[in-house]
């Protein structure tokens, strides 16, 4: 008998393409209950995965366990995956009262809440940045008696750096809370989210990648857990963030040499332990300082570029974690040849219009680029507190050596040239 996967789903890398794969090599039948409300690709991306299996189609995230639960009472579950962090709470709710793997809901304010994650980690010994809480603008002089500044301020619980600052005055923090707070109320990432945020001491920028100083000091650690046991999916580098604090993308894998490799996945591994992380995806992100690697944050989740970045390399993560979630073990990687690149260029914090756009096409004819999709066009506006919506394009490519691949990325940005309309002036990127 074929085993039955339910997904609970919302915007994430798992697509129609991406489904039908999985589908295919696990030989599984596969159900959705789909927070339409959070989706992307519209009416045919929920037509192609009902080609694939029922879809429940619920439009608030309070309805997503009752339809699932009714679901599996009338039909067999082997196993839930929830493919966002939007629905993690509910994946873990729903595997739970079904009696099936997951992480478990008392991980999951951990996986989903950075004050609560670095209230964990700092009790089970995991070095961690200083930090405070802020609900609003009394909570400022507590905060940076707490904090040194420069400082990073992010909402607790936010995704794709939404939201984020750079923080150098205590001018600076009032007006950065007091818009942070406003962007984030008209738009968060679940309804009625309050705007609470963090104010978490910056850990400074100095240790470049040894093997190439265009490399970020940043790293993610990729994790398949099954029943408490951690499987090392791979250890994948990044390139410089975008300003204030975007993240620009993964490189796989990361070209450590071994003793760093070594001390980054050791930090990752106690980061999981401390958060209660028991069965499915995780991805830590670790920064190296002068004092050593250092956990940035903890997620229950496969990364979000990395499925992009391995499958170029023949790992289908995202097909593995399904795996993972029908309760059976994964089947990583063999030794990766190459290396593989996903990478986001954004738009200038101060850009407010896309005025002009060339050269697209002919960089994505550039040996070694896979892919090349512009996401803005002329006359979008990008969202500057919302990075996800200020990407200008996102570039795919594999080469065999490090070097190659960002020479690659350099080549195409010399190649592709955008105009944007700031507040006073137009400019090129």
């Amino acid at each position: 008998m074929r085993k039955r996967l339910l997904v609970l789903h919302a915007v994430s890398p798992l697509g129609p393409d991406e489904a039908e794969r999985l589908v295919r090599t696990l030989d599984v039948e596969i159900a959705f209950v789909a927070l339409t409300s959070q989706m992307t690709g519209g009416p045919e991306a929920l037509d192609r995965l009902a080609a694939l299996g029922p879809v429940v189609g619920v439009t608030e995230a309070a309805e997503l366990v009752p339809a699932a639960l009714e679901f599996a009472a009338a039909n067999r579950v082997d196993g839930v995956l929830a493919s966002s962090e939007l629905v993690l709470a509910e994946g873990a709710a729903v595997a739970g009262a079904l009696g099936l793997p997951h992480h478990p809901v008392d991980a999951v304010p951990a996986l989903l809440r950075k004050d609560v994650q670095r209230e964990r980690l700092r009790a089970a010994g995991v070095p961690t940045p200083a930090w405070a809480t802020l609900r609003g603008q009394d909570d400022i002089a507590a905060a940076l008696r707490a904090v040194p500044l420069p400082a990073v301020l992010k909402p607790v619980r936010g995704m794709g750096s939404m939201t984020t600052f750079a923080v150098g005055t205590r001018a600076e923090l009032e007006d950065c809370l007091r818009e942070g707070q406003r962007a984030y109320s008209a738009n968060p990432p679940q309804p009625g989210e309050a705007p609470v945020f963090q104010l978490e001491e910056y850990l400074g920028g100095d240790h470049p990648h040894p093997a190439d100083p265009r490399l970020d000091d940043m790293f993610s650690v990729e994790c398949l857990m099954f029943e408490g046991e951690i499987h090392h999916v791979v250890v994948g580098a990044k390139p410089p963030m975008a300003p204030p604090f975007r993240d620009a993308g993964h490189i796989v894998p990361s070209a450590l040499p071994a003793e760093l490799h070594g001390a980054v996945v050791e930090m990752a591994e106690r980061a999981i332990r401390a958060v209660g992380g028991h069965h499915g995806a995780m991805h830590v992100e670790v920064k190296l300082t002068a004092d050593g690697p250092r956990v940035i944050e903890v997620n229950g989740r496969f990364g979000f570029a990395l499925p992009l970045a391995l499958q170029p390399l023949g790992y289908d993560y995202l097909t593995d974690a399904a795996r993972v979630a029908l309760g059976e073990r994964p089947q990583l990687p063999a030794r990766l040849t190459g290396y593989s690149m996903v990478l986001r260029r954004y738009a200038p914090p101060d850009a407010r219009e896309v005025t002009a756009m060339s050269g697209l096409r002919d960089a994505a004819r550039m040996d070694g680029v896979l892919y090349l999709v512009p996401l803005l066009a002329v006359g979008q506006c990008p969202d500057p507190l919302r990075p996800a919506e200020s990407v200008a394009y996102l570039l795919g490519a594999r080469a065999r050596e490090l070097q190659t691949v960002l020479d690659l990325a350099d080549r195409v940005a010399d190649r592709v040239h955008i105009e944007y309309r700031t507040g006073n002036a137009a400019v090129g990127a």
